[in-house]
């Protein structure tokens, strides 16, 4: 009986360059890495257990399943992260056509244009979010997007930017709070999963 590779030691992108060669227990070691990590991103972004459960495990199967045509620009940590917010904002986009045509529906009205519909509303919303992101503070908003667009923790955060981890915690509260107090009106989930698609990027931290 064969011993189990042990990939400890080995970093995500080195991982995964062996995926790329069909190793499969280099796969699961991946799958075993960020399944929680990952589970935990979507449940906080949809609140719904199965839907979570079943946005991740389609992800982790299509990286193995198109491994061979993969190209990480980034870590791999990134890429899977980005990809699920890609994999939820679309959940949430096809959720928006089908609520826009039952609402149709149920007025009588015309069914014919669910998706511009749903765009439109999508568009509008990101445009209030790039102005609520506009009005904060420029270290405020270089923390909250180190935080929902690079994935980086507090402490990475902190270190970064040369700044205690309960100053960051503090900037986070009140890019959330100028964010909520602009986009009330929205749904929370819409909002909280397109947030973290909202312009401009933070600018480069001068030396």
């Amino acid at each position: 009986m064969s011993m189990r590779k042990d990939f400890s030691a080995y970093t995500d992108e080195a991982l995964f360059l062996l995926v790329k060669e069909g190793h499969k227990e280099a796969f699961e070691d991946i799958y075993r890495r960020f399944w929680q990590e990952l589970l935990d991103a979507a449940y906080r972004r949809v609140k719904v257990q199965d839907t979570a459960m079943e946005l991740v495990q389609s992800l982790l199967v299509d990286l193995y399943l198109k491994r061979e045509t993969i190209s990480l620009n980034t870590s791999l940590r990134s890429y899977l992260h980005t990809s699920l917010k890609n994999r939820v904002l679309n959940a949430i986009r096809s959720q928006l056509v089908r609520n826009t045509y039952q609402q149709q529906v149920l007025n009588g009205g015309s069914l014919h244009q669910p998706d511009a519909a749903s765009t439109l509303q999508l568009k509008e919303l990101q445009r209030h979010i790039d102005e609520s992101c506009a009005s904060m503070p420029e270290k405020c908003r270089e923390v909250f997007y180190l935080s929902r667009r690079e994935h980086l923790s507090y402490q990475h955060i902190a270190r970064q930017l040369d700044i205690s981890v309960n100053t960051v915690e503090k900037h986070m509260v009140k890019a959330l709070k100028i964010l909520r107090s602009h986009l009330k009106q929205y749904h929370y989930i819409l909002f909280w999963c397109l947030v973290l698609d909202a312009r401009p990027r933070p600018p480069a931290r001068l030396a």
